[in-house]
């Protein structure tokens, strides 16, 4: 087995593999707010720029309902929200990469009353789960091999994790916002996810949080979502 060349696959499918999908993600324009419904989507970011570039008076807001998608392209998205610095809505959902880098990217960020803001990880995350033929290609590996696998994983990761560093100094957010739920002290809270309360929010320099009709009470859609909504203790200092 050739462990040297097998590490930079995986960890390319890990990260970068988009979900099983049968939606088709939509763009559009409604009563003045720009529409993004699905996951995120190289073709759909481009349509959304496009999009944007053609309307005059320009729109503010950008509503999204997204279950997460592709790293790069939610750091993509993110960037141009940022430079644009347009307002984000979330009335169901935004979860994943959609929480990640498009959320916290907005300039205000409005949220209806039942929104779920949901995380699960990042670039940064100290452990990724592999599935399917990645986790018994994995399993099949010996200690050695594995030991090996997770070195080449950091070490073909790193030109991302730096760029998911210099996006969240230029937002003025935390990257750990992505990991924080992944501490061994939430190992038997956290399922699916975990969100926050606006003041959780705030203390990773998430603010300008406006709830429609309050109080933010996160319900998802169905009850097989398991989304923890966490307390946020001291943050450490970061560099």
């Amino acid at each position: 087995m050739h462990t040297h060349v097998l590490p930079f696959a995986l960890a390319f499918a890990v990260l970068h593999a988009a979900p099983a999908r049968a939606e088709t993600t939509r763009v559009w324009i409604e009563k003045g707010e720009l529409q993004y419904a699905g996951y995120l989507d190289d073709g759909a970011n481009a349509q959304l720029f496009a999009l944007y570039d053609s309307l005059r008076p320009k729109p503010t807001v950008l509503a999204i309902t997204s279950k997460g998608g592709d790293v790069v392209t939610g750091l993509a998205l993110g960037q141009w929200i940022h430079a644009h610095r347009l307002d984000l809505k979330v009335m169901e959902y935004c979860l994943s990469s959609c929480a990640n880098y498009v959320f916290t990217a907005g300039a205000d960020k409005i949220v209806s009353n039942v929104a779920v803001i949901g995380f699960h990880g990042g670039i940064s995350s100290p452990r990724f789960d592999l599935t399917g033929e990645r986790k018994a290609r994995y399993d099949a590996m010996s200690k050695a091999q594995q030991e090996a696998f997770w070195t080449g994983f950091r070490n073909d990761m790193r030109p991302l994790l730096e760029r998911e560093a210099g996006f969240f100094r230029l937002i003025g957010v935390r990257q750990d916002i992505t990991t924080y739920g992944q501490a061994d002290r939430f190992k038997h809270t956290v399922a699916d996810g975990w969100t926050f309360g606006a003041d959780g929010f705030k203390q990773f320099g998430v603010d300008r949080i406006r709830v429609i009709d309050g109080p933010w009470r996160p319900t998802p859609p169905t009850a097989a979502w398991k989304i923890a909504l966490l307390e946020v203790d001291a943050l450490p200092a970061t560099d």
